[in-house]
């Protein structure tokens, strides 16, 4: 290791000696601007930001992981779940005031701009290390091998998925990026600290960022070891840059000077404790120490990961042999220490959504790949005979040209699934609907952070209470005192034992709750009078279409008064559909009354059930009119019908 470590010092001084050289003469100065790998760089950064540009989600796109929480956390400046984010919450601040798009599309594209400024930052990891290994500037060789590991990192699913959301992670693998960056390169001459100071600087920021960057620690305590050994660091000087790494620190001052916003899940509490206990984000190690999901995770598991994300593996294999053999043994080692740290505290890490902790390892592996590629490139370009030499070299980036497109091909299926308005438009629709003034509206924590995130960003009815109860027995027991107190209750979701206690009707997508049961048929509805089953007549209907956003129709939706004169022993489900002209089913919705959460062994006889069903017409559903069809049927029958119903023609324009 010594050896390598000297023969390295040597190499480094010839380096810079020729640079010097170089960049003393005109020419030098020409083939600078020629070979620098920052145009590159920055033509990469410009190049993955209109592909992720072109995937971004277009506003809210999920309700159940942290990407909603940060879009409303970031534009009113509260407080994350632990650790806080504060450089997180404060950048992405910034974002909401750009004049694009919506809050949470200017949070989404902040996800977009620094997973684009990671390629540049691979693509440089790449060239330099390529630069190091062959004491000059890079050639065209290791400049494709940059654009390679870059690109093949852009278009892994996960990471491409987290550039298209508003997340964490590729802040975080910028910062890596950064980190590994400035440790790889040369070391500097004896007596200037400037580049020690910047990676202490830099260590200190990431950490107010994601906790994980604690796991770069063995590679920059080798950084610090071998810069100490080989240019004299004194302990005055690595005091210095112990100060440096904790002046970053002082942004988590930001969670007491935002405390009274707290949190939206309501835990945080403004006091010193609270404040140690929202940074060390205790609660987080029971994912080591236990495994409360019961996940289990084979060695296949972890090499189907990697595969799925580089198509093939070889590339990197290949970089880590070209590094070890020309004696890169510090960056190897470096970068090495970097991979085996993350692999392995996610080998412990026992999280559901553990592939996005991969992805600094993800990074790893582009760099190694890249360097790979580099060093094919190297062996063709150098073939004496040009058939050879042109024949392999389009070959290599041949094969090159296509594991991107089977990366693109296998994700983007993901984005175009992910990437919708479907949960923006049920926000709108919630707070669309015609609501009791102060009514309160309970649900689970994500459905009622996306209700404040359009409160917040569109003042849509700022008087609507919202209060999130994710266990349902708090969540009845939060109805039960609403109710007591006399306000207007809606749910979001089915709730077991309320049918038992209470009346409900479908208003829109939501459930109201009705201390008693409704007897009369609302205005504003077709009157009927129509028997479907012996025991239930609809009695009117009402035709309307919910919020749509994107290409194709806007939904149907149907909203039915149905109504009982004698109790049911049978729960029965209805099946409603969109007929088209030729009497073909183009769409259907098959549900339990009231959004699942009202059966009918619980209707009351005499009361009018007010029941809701959406119907999404395909993209292509041609303009016309169509027939709505409702069919009654006993699932616990192998779904036999007990009766049916066709509406009057709906117009779809």
């Amino acid at each position: 290791m010594n050896t390598g470590i000297t023969s390295e010092k040597r190499e480094d001084s010839r380096a810079a000696e020729q640079e010097r050289t170089l960049s003393g003469s005109g020419v030098g100065s020409l083939r600078h601007a020629l070979v620098s790998p920052y145009p590159m760089a920055g033509l990469l950064f410009v190049a993955g930001l209109l592909f992720y540009l072109a995937t971004l989600a277009p506003s809210v796109v999920t309700l159940f992981d942290d990407s909603l929480e940060f879009q409303l956390v970031t534009y009113q400046l509260g407080i994350a779940h632990p650790t806080g984010y504060p450089l997180y919450t404060i950048l992405g601040k910034l974002f909401t005031f750009l004049p694009v798009g919506n809050v949470a599309y200017r949070v989404n594209l902040m996800s977009a701009v620094f997973g684009a400024a990671t390629l540049a930052g691979v693509y440089l990891l790449i060239v330099h290390t390529g630069a190091s290994s062959q004491l000059s500037r890079p050639g065209w060789t290791t400049q494709l091998g940059g654009i390679f590991g870059a690109l093949l990192l852009a278009t892994g699913s996960v990471f491409w998925l987290q550039a298209t959301v508003a997340e964490v992670y590729t802040l975080n693998a910028f910062l890596v990026a950064l980190l590994l960056l400035l440790v790889v390169r040369p070391l500097t001459p004896p007596g200037d600290h400037r580049r020690f100071y910047g990676v202490a600087f830099l260590f200190g920021l990431s950490l107010t960022h994601h906790r994980t960057t604690l796991l770069l620690l063995p590679t920059l305590a080798l950084y610090f070891y071998l810069t100490r050994k080989q240019h004299g660091l004194t302990w005055k000087t690595l005091a210095s840059g112990l100060v440096l790494g904790l002046i970053p620190l002082l942004l988590y001052l930001y969670l007491p000077w935002r405390g009274h916003m707290g949190s939206l899940d309501g835990a945080y509490q403004n006091t010193w404790a609270g404040f140690w206990r929202q940074v060390g984000a205790g609660g987080y190690g029971t994912f080591v120490v236990d495994n409360p999901f019961g996940h289990q995770r084979d060695a296949a598991f972890y090499w189907n990961l990697m595969q799925s994300q580089f198509y093939t593996l070889v590339p990197g294999f290949v970089g880590i042999f070209y590094l070890f053999w020309v004696g890169q043994r510090r960056i190897l080692a470096l970068i090495g220490v970097t991979f085996l740290t993350y692999f392995t505290f996610n080998l412990f890490y026992r999280v559901t959504d553990i592939e996005v902790f991969f992805i600094p390892v993800f990074l790893v592996w582009a760099v190694w790949s890249g360097i790979g590629v580099s060093f094919l490139l190297q062996i063709t370009a150098g073939m004496r005979r040009a058939l050879w030499r042109f024949g392999l070299t389009g070959l290599i980036l041949v094969v090159f040209v296509f594991i991107l497109f089977q990366n693109i091909h296998s994700a983007r299926p993901l984005l175009d699934q992910r990437n919708t308005w479907q949960i923006h438009d049920y926000g709108l629709d919630i707070l669309q609907q015609p609501l009791d003034e102060q009514a309160v509206m309970v649900g689970i924590l994500g459905e009622m952070t996306l209700v404040r995130y359009f409160q917040q960003t569109l003042n849509l009815r700022p008087d609507l209470q919202t209060l999130a109860a994710d266990a349902e027995a708090d969540r009845l027991a939060t109805v039960e005192k609403l109710l007591g107190q006399g306000q207007p209750v809606y749910l979001t979701r089915q709730l077991p034992g309320a049918p038992e206690r209470w009346s409900l009707s479908a208003v829109g997508p939501l459930i109201r709750v009705n201390p008693t049961p409704l007897t009369e048929l609302p205005a504003n509805s077709i009157e009927l009078d129509q028997p479907v089953t012996p025991e239930i007549t609809l009695v009117g209907y009402r035709v309307s279409r919910a919020p749509h956003t994107g290409a194709g129709p806007a939904p149907v939706r149907l909203t039915l008064f149905w109504q009982t004169k004698t109790p049911l022993s049978i729960d029965l489900k209805v099946s409603a559909r969109l007929l088209d002209p030729t009497g073909e089913v183009i769409t259907a919705n098959d549900a339990v009354p009231v959004h699942f959460a009202y059966p009918t062994t619980a209707w009351r006889p005499g009361e009018i059930v007010a029941d809701g069903y959406d119907l999404p017409l395909p993209v292509d559903a041609p303009p016309g009119r169509y027939i709505p069809l409702l069919i009654w049927y006993n699932p616990a029958q192998n779904a036999a019908e007990v009766g049916r119903v066709e509406l009057g023609p709906v117009t779809v324009n």
